[in-house]
Parts: structure tokens; sequence; C-alpha cells
């Protein structure tokens, strides 16, 4: 009677966990591209206002888990100024304003990153694109975004020491969504 019991818990328990699903966390890494297209005539006012959205989802791979995804850890967010123009030959364009941050169902940004004085001419010329420095307290507010909505707006205000003026200003987006999804 011993070993019939034995037996019959020892049947139990391989039932029990070949019959479990395993999960575990997996990141998804996504870089997210918006550009900003800034073109103003020599009639047109120097001031600006701007906004648009980006979406984690556009990762399919991470589409298919978005119901599992637990947090998002923000990477960095970087910009670029590029395809910059002005009709005066080797003249220096300045640009001051503002990038804000919200989720995408949001009407005013949460979270503010102020631009002084940025060199359009040396931000085209520089192939680098410029790292926005956050506090940890952004950062999780920016986290929070995309875990509410999967995606993040983008608003961009300000104004440029002259006009004509063309250039388009670029943000990467470099987040990591995780998930609780099943392992293979």
């Amino acid at each position: 009677m011993k070993n019939f019991t034995i037996g019959l818990l020892g049947l139990t328990l391989i039932l029990i966990f070949s019959g479990c699903e395993k999960y575990g966390d997996k990141r998804f890494s996504t870089t997210l591209e918006l550009s900003f297209l800034i073109d103003l005539t020599d009639t047109d006012p120097t001031v600006f206002n701007l906004d648009s959205t980006v979406t984690s989802l556009t990762n399919a791979e991470l589409k298919k888990f978005k119901e599992n995804i637990k947090y998002y850890e923000l990477k960095s967010i970087k910009y670029k100024v590029y395809e910059f123009w002005t009709d005066q030959e080797g003249e220096d364009v300045q640009f001051n304003g503002e990038v804000g941050f919200g989720n995408l169902n949001s009407t005013s940004p949460g979270v503010l990153h102020t631009f002084s004085d940025i060199s359009l001419k040396s931000g085209n010329d520089n192939p680098a694109k410029v790292q926005i420095p956050f506090n940890s307290q952004d950062i999780k507010k920016i986290e929070q975004y995309f875990l509410d909505t999967n995606g993040l707006k983008l608003y961009v205000d300000g104004n440029t020491s002259s006009t004509p003026v063309h250039f388009y200003l670029q943000f990467q987006v470099n987040i990591d969504a995780i998930a609780n999804v099943k392992k293979k």
C-alpha cells in the first residue's frame, strides 16, 4: 500500500509539472524615430508648435505580447538636426524651445526638456545624435506613459533667431519592454 501511495504521488507530480507551462521575462528592445519638419518662410513668424506620436507596438514581435508587458525601461532619447537650410549663406540660426512628452492620450506634456541657443548649423554638421538628460523622476514618468498607452506623444515648440529656415528635428527613443512570455 505504501508503494502504491508513493507511486500515485509521483505520477501526480509528473502530470502536474509536465502540464505546467513555463513563463519568464523577455526583453524587447525597440528604437522609435520621429522627425518634425520646421519650414518657415521669410514671411512666417519665427515661432512654431507641433506634436506627434510614436508607439512601441511598431515592433511586430512585441505587439504579439502587448497584453503581457510588465514594464518598460527607457534607455535614451536623443535628437538630431538635419537638412538645415537658410537663404543667408554661412549664417547660423539659433533654436530655442522645448520638447515635451506625455502618453498617447495626453493634451499637454508631463515632462519637459528645454533647448537653449541650439545652433542649427552645428547640429546639422555634427553626425552624432545628442542624448537628452533626464532625472530619475522624468524617466519613471516616461516609462509609465509607455506602460499606460504603449506609446509616447511628443510636443515641440520654440522659435528660431531668423527666417527663412528649413530643418528637421529628429527624435530617437530607445525603449525596452519587458513582457512575461511562454518559454519554449
